[in-house]
């Protein structure tokens, strides 16, 4: 149902009318900040849809720029601050993007944070402020009113939920940026995006900084120890591990799309929050795919990172995820990536369990065998299970 036809379908009643021209609209918004190809036209989006789905007077989209807030562009009812740049530690915007969250402002002249004199001059009386990758703020997102009164529930949430889509987007336009210079230097311009895509992956959660690392060489010496016994060939040539080692950071890429509520939950998530949870192969593959159109075409690392990022998941059974592919049908890299992946995350601390120790690790993986894991990758790794032990030991783990 389009947003017009729900507005105008008699079967429903006025509140749920509004719900679906909501998620109507943020659908259409999340969809548009998918296709931006650079930061302007992710500023044209917000700017020409946040205002209405948040309910809000105005709304303000701020860049991080060092130690300034660069407040970048605005619909609102009366001028803001386009254009001008303050001191992070000096406005709101600040506030939110060093201190990572929402802030709610029922009535900006009774807040010290607000910098009173500055506002004087505008319409604003109470605001929302929300950043963009709460853990590693680049942006943050206003909306504000022009009366003194609580924000509702549905627009803070609605603002994140915007914010969450720009950061998407924004992860997308620099991949994009660095596989347009990947047509002059290839190689170095292919370095330039691992290394800026981690770095994004690396403020989702706790644990990635040191997990992306740490699977990165776990996969390379789980491939090398393989080909060494004759596995997969052809296929599994020098080559083809080289691009394993390149591309195995950016297999948790999409975790970037899912909220910090789920993602950094200290216990079990709920059916709804896994079902989320369990998006990130998909948004991974698709931010990747995205790239690849357009770069004009596709290379053997972009296809293994894809694969890699959709499929590791899977197990061996059937029973894994997105697709639930079984046996060889699961591509090579999603097979290897899978043992690096559940390996670390059983020797790491995590926010919703502690690390166990190696040799227990090792044995929950052989259990395994021909169930989640490749039969033949585990006998690979519990043949080299030490070399695990010693990346493990090297790049943080305490494990």
């Amino acid at each position: 149902m389009t947003q017009s036809a729900a507005l105008a379908s008699p079967a429903l009643g006025g509140d749920e009318q509004i719900e679906i021209a909501a998620k109507a609209g943020l659908e259409e918004l999340t969809t548009r900040l998918a296709q931006a190809r650079g930061v302007e036209e992710i500023l044209r989006v917000v700017r020409g849809g946040a205002r209405r789905l948040v309910g809000a007077d105005g709304i303000s989209f701020v860049l991080r720029e060092g130690d300034k807030c660069f407040y970048a562009d605005e619909d609102a009812i009366g001028p803001l601050w386009k254009g001008q740049r303050f001191p992070l530690e000096r406005c709101i915007s600040g506030w939110a993007m060093l201190h990572g969250e929402a802030v709610v402002i029922e009535d900006v002249y009774a807040d010290d944070r607000i910098p009173h004199a500055a506002y004087r001059a505008t319409f604003v009386q109470s605001l929302v402020m929300v950043p963009v990758h709460a853990d590693d703020p680049v942006a943050a997102i206003g909306a504000y009113w022009a009366r003194p009164h609580r924000p509702s529930d549905q627009s803070v949430e609605m603002l994140k939920r915007i914010a969450n889509s720009a950061a998407v987007a924004m992860t997308n336009v620099a991949l994009f940026s660095s596989l347009h210079a990947a047509r002059e230097e290839a190689v170095r311009a292919k370095d330039a995006l691992i290394l800026a895509m981690a770095a994004l992956a690396d403020t989702r959660d706790n644990e990635t900084g040191d997990h992306i690392r740490r699977t990165q060489h776990y996969v390379r010496a789980l491939a090398e120890a393989a080909r060494g016994h004759g596995l997969y060939q052809p296929e599994l040539n020098a080559e083809l591990i080289e691009l394993l080692y390149k591309s195995a950071p950016l297999h948790d890429i999409g975790k970037v799309g899912i909220s910090d509520a789920i993602l950094r939950k200290p216990g079990k998530l709920d059916a709804e929050e896994f079902a989320i949870m369990r998006t990130h192969a998909r948004l991974g593959r698709d931010a990747i795919a995205n790239a690849e159109r357009y770069f004009g075409g596709t290379t053997g690392f972009l296809t293994i990172a894809k694969e890699m990022a959709y499929s590791h998941h899977e197990r061996w059974d059937g029973q894994g995820y997105p697709e639930g592919l079984a046996g060889e049908a699961i591509p090579l890299c999603g097979r290897i990536m899978a043992i690096a992946d559940v390996y670390d995350a059983l020797v790491s601390d995590r926010v919703y369990k502690a690390a166990i120790p190696h040799a227990e690790a090792v044995t929950v993986i052989e259990a395994e065998r021909g169930r989640h894991f490749d039969p033949a990758l585990v006998d690979v790794f519990l043949e080299i299970s030490p070399i695990f032990q010693e990346i493990n030991s090297q790049f943080g783990s305490p494990a």
